[in-house]
C-alpha cells in the first residue's frame, strides 16, 4: 500500500466498500464481489489499500468523518446553544436514518461480526465510541450540567438506541423518540436562549 493520491477508481472502491460492508456485512462481502460491484481491478485494491483490512480501516475513517463533521461543523453552525445542539443531533440522526444510505452503525456491526476477545476492529470501534462520547461531553459541559460525563453517557445511550431501533425497524422515528426522551432529562433551567 502506498500513499497515492485517490483516483476515481479507488474512490469508487471506497464508496462501494462503505455500502457493502454496512449493508451486507464485512465477512459476507468477499473481495471478488467488492471488485465486481465497484468495477475496479484487484490491482486498484492492493495498490491503494494493500488489503481488505486496510480498505476496512479507510471505511471506518470515512464513517468517523461523518460523525465528527456533525460535531465540528453542523452542530455549531446550527446554533450556539448547547441544549439546541444536543437536540439537533437527533435531527441529524433522523436525516441519516432516512437517507437511503443507513444500514446501522458500521462500528457496532463490525464488532458483532468480529472476534470479541481481541480484535483491532473492537479497538477502532471503542476509540470511535470514546471520541463520540467526548464530543457529547464537551457539549454537556458547555451546557453547565452538574455531571457532564454522566449526562453524556445517557445521551450516547439514546444515540445508540436510536441507531439500533432505526436499523431493526427501518424507520427514522427512533431519532425523534430519543429526542423526546432527551427533552425530559434536560434541566428546565438549562439556558437555551443564546
Amino acid at each position: 500500500m502506498t500513499d497515492l493520491k485517490p483516483s476515481p477508481a479507488s474512490q469508487r472502491l471506497l464508496d462501494t466498500a462503505c455500502e457493502l460492508f454496512c449493508r451486507e456485512g464485512i465477512h459476507a462481502t468477499g473481495v471478488a464481489h467488492l471488485l465486481a460491484k465497484s468495477k475496479v481491478s484487484r490491482r486498484t485494491l492492493y495498490e491503494f489499500y494493500g488489503s481488505k483490512d486496510n480498505l476496512l480501516r479507510a471505511v471506518f475513517k470515512r464513517e468517523a468523518e461523518m460523525w465528527f463533521s456533525w460535531f465540528n461543523t453542523d452542530l455549531p453552525t446550527y446554533h450556539s446553544s448547547p441544549k439546541k445542539q444536543l437536540l439537533y443531533l437527533f435531527q441529524l440522526l433522523q436525516a441519516w436514518f432516512g437517507s437511503g444510505r443507513f444500514y446501522g452503525c458500521l462500528f457496532t456491526n463490525a464488532v458483532a461480526e468480529s472476534d470479541k476477545s481481541s480484535s483491532w476492529i473492537k479497538e477502532i470501534a471503542q476509540n470511535h465510541f470514546n471520541k463520540v462520547q467526548s464530543h457529547v461531553e464537551a457539549i454537556t459541559q458547555a451546557a453547565g450540567f452538574d455531571d457532564p460525563e454522566e449526562k453524556a453517557q445517557q445521551i450516547c445511550l439514546l444515540i445508540d438506541g436510536a441507531i439500533t431501533t432505526a436499523m431493526v425497524s427501518e424507520s427514522d422515528k427512533g431519532a425523534l423518540i430519543a429526542q423526546s426522551i432527551l427533552k425530559k432529562i434536560l434541566p428546565d433551567d438549562l439556558d437555551d436562549s443564546e
